[in-house]
């Protein structure tokens, strides 16, 4: 009936060492961070870290570390650039991908809800798509704010499923569809809640700024959001009928065929600095 029958939903991201195929979180990300719309979003917020030769720099939720490199860019030659991510998995692979470079990164695996560093480390924290998969995003948060200094940048994208849609002639089912998909993540709508987040911990100069891409690559949704794994829990929790879900999916299939596929993502870039 259905092709993916044991894909995990995205919302795994925070064990990826103990689902059965962790390298499909390696391929993932590779293959989303090659899309412009990411390439987009790398660049805002890197600009928006205004680094400084010598400075120390954190990405929380680094993944396979490319974005640490960009940033180390920033701090060289006397900075210090960490990049960090629950996973051992994506450590080990960022370890790997840095190969025998002397340069000041550093690859730590660490649980952004008990960062492992002291407090007032660095002048400026990154993170990416990481506070969707976290359980308690308040506890990462004040951790990043712990481990700011006086002053410290603090840069976050993350998505907003609120913002998700999927064009289909059957509406209604990609409502439905949407909906369950942002409430299978941990925190699938908290890209628009970072300005008030920012504020509530006492952050400066805050500001957020949406973002949307849109996307006509029906496998990089599929990938993105088990797409047809997540249609069928949708069945078997009987928000849909099961002949309606797969005349749903079987038109976004026909539409990618004919190149009429057609979806948005979106989400926001917040930026505070630790008054």
């Amino acid at each position: 009936m259905f092709n993916h029958m044991n894909k995990s939903l995205r919302h795994e991201f925070d064990s990826v060492d103990r689902t059965t195929e962790p390298s499909d979180f390696v391929r993932y990300l590779d293959t989303t961070r090659a899309t412009d719309f990411l390439q987009k979003i790398k660049q805002r917020t890197f600009a928006l870290m205004d680094l400084h030769a010598g400075e120390s720099v954190a990405d929380i939720g680094c993944g396979t570390g490319e974005d640490v490199w960009a940033l180390a860019a920033g701090v060289s030659p006397s900075g210090r650039a960490v990049g960090v991510d629950i996973s051992s998995t994506m450590i080990t692979m960022a370890r790997q991908r840095s190969g025998e470079s002397k340069s000041s990164v550093e690859f730590i695996q660490a649980d952004v809800q008990r960062l492992v560093f002291e407090d007032a480390c660095f002048d400026a924290i990154r993170a990416e798509r990481l506070l969707q998969h976290t359980s308690d995003p308040d506890a990462a948060l004040r951790e990043i704010v712990r481990v700011a200094k006086r002053g410290g940048r603090i840069v976050i994208w993350e998505g907003d499923l609120d913002l998700f849609i999927i064009d289909a002639p059957d509406y209604d089912t990609s409502r439905i569809m949407q909906r369950f998909i942002c409430d299978n993540f941990h925190n699938g709508a908290i890209g628009h809640r970072l300005y008030r987040c920012f504020l509530d911990f006492g952050l400066v100069d805050v500001h957020s700024t949406p973002l949307v891409g849109q996307f006509t690559n029906l496998p990089l949704i599929e990938s993105a959001f088990d797409l047809t794994a997540s249609v069928e829990r949708a069945v078997g929790q009987n928000l849909l009928q099961i002949e309606r879900a797969m005349l749903w999916l079987e038109s976004l299939r026909s539409a990618n065929r004919s190149g009429q596929f057609a979806s948005t993502i979106g989400g926001f870039i917040t930026f505070g600095r630790k008054a």
